[in-house]
């Protein structure tokens, strides 16, 4: 089985042209993903609200040959967002090592990320098809468009307890810090060097 064609619209601009919304909504509620009921509950529940009121922007990504018949299916999706993220507890060895020599490193309680919200495949297609790395190089870009425009490359996200092991940390994700809640939410982050991604792109 080999990688699927796929296209990626952000949500904005179906909105933006008044797409069908039940068209929309159907094709929301197919989505699946029954590891993460979150992944579902946003895209159907929440995705849109987010849309309308600027806190953050989701990216559909469609099966190409489903399109070209019609059809409207949702493979993947990711959110993408700004986030002020909290550094007042972290050593000052980590500080280094995430920031770099970020100007007033050592005094700062918080510094300005971007946020990666929700990153989810839909369960009717495989790893094979749509791998994980190909939905966050898809982050990326978008991520990198926008810093273009204001700077930063601070990305973070949130995965439940185990999946740095398993996932990100072969991506270079590292943790913040450990679970804090009672879900057991891990805060990871990486720096990507956005001119060396341009680079990779042309």
């Amino acid at each position: 089985m080999t990688e699927m064609i796929y296209k990626v619209i952000p949500l904005g601009e179906l909105l933006g042209k008044e797409y069908n919304q039940d068209k929309l909504n159907t094709a929301f509620k197919r989505f699946s993903c029954q590891r993460e009921a979150d992944l579902e509950n946003f895209l159907q529940e929440k995705a849109i609200l987010y849309e309308n009121t600027n806190l953050g922007k989701t990216y559909l990504i469609l099966d190409s040959t489903e399109l070209e018949n019609k059809n409207f299916v949702i493979a993947g999706y990711f959110t993408i967002a700004q986030k002020s993220v909290d550094i007042s507890e972290i050593s000052a060895k980590k500080r280094r090592k995430m920031l770099g020599s970020y100007p007033g490193r050592d005094k700062l309680k918080s510094v300005p990320a971007y946020l990666i919200g929700q990153l989810g495949r839909c369960d009717s297609y495989s790893s094979l098809q749509l791998p994980g790395d190909t939905i966050l190089n898809e982050c990326y870009n978008v991520i990198s468009l926008a810093s273009m425009i204001v700077g930063g490359n601070l990305i973070v996200l949130e995965c439940r307890d185990g999946m740095f092991s398993k996932v990100y940390e072969r991506l270079g994700f590292k943790k913040l810090y450990d679970s804090l809640n009672d879900e057991k939410l891990d805060t990871l982050y990486k720096k990507v060097d956005f001119e060396d991604y341009w680079n990779y792109k042309q």
